[in-house]
């Protein structure tokens, strides 16, 4: 039940991980004839997802953000992490994407609460958006599972961005995908 991926893409980092689902989901929208403005990427505020610029701004913290503007658009921020009604205010048919840490590192050391992850899942389906987990800093065991989002039974996420414990120090990423 927790088999997904088909497929992996193999990089440097884990920010080069994130890069590469942030481009996955884009150009997957591209091809269901979304135009540019319903392919917007939602992070959380409190998350961390790497250093490029795509990716400290996905990063929903101006602390990181401050100095490399201009940002590029396309990111939506939640308010609240593990909140389904502040999912609610920012999912639309503009999302293509949810991009969320199972675990977040930076925000304090705050796991997903229990159905967090399968309600993300549901909200993507809803508006045809994929659901792209970020395991940098909580994957490969580190939760007690091989994946931290095995914990909740039968979730099937679209990508799972892994680095730092993947290679124990070597420097390695990965972007698994599935089918989709």
């Amino acid at each position: 039940s927790s088999n997904f991926a088909t497929r992996a893409f193999f990089c440097n980092s884990g920010a080069e991980a994130n890069e590469a689902a942030i481009k996955l989901a884009r150009k997957h929208a591209a091809n269901q004839g979304r135009d540019a403005e319903h392919r917007e990427i939602v992070t959380f505020k409190g998350s961390f997802h790497g250093r490029t610029l795509a990716t400290v701004t996905a990063t929903a913290q101006p602390k990181y953000q401050e100095g490399f503007e201009p940002l590029p658009g396309g990111f939506v921020y939640c308010e609240a992490y593990n909140d389904e009604a502040a999912v609610d205010a920012v999912v639309t048919d503009k999302t293509c994407a949810i991009l969320v840490e199972p675990v977040q590192g930076e925000g304090g050391i705050i796991p997903s609460k229990p159905g967090f992850l399968t309600y993300l899942r549901k909200k993507c389906d809803e508006v045809g958006a994929i659901l792209m987990l970020d395991q940098v800093q909580c994957g490969m065991m580190r939760t007690g599972k091989l994946f931290s989002h095995w914990h909740e039974e039968g979730l099937k996420p679209d990508t799972v961005s892994l680095a730092k414990a993947l290679g124990c120090g070597f420097p390695i990423g990965a972007m698994l995908v599935g089918e989709k």
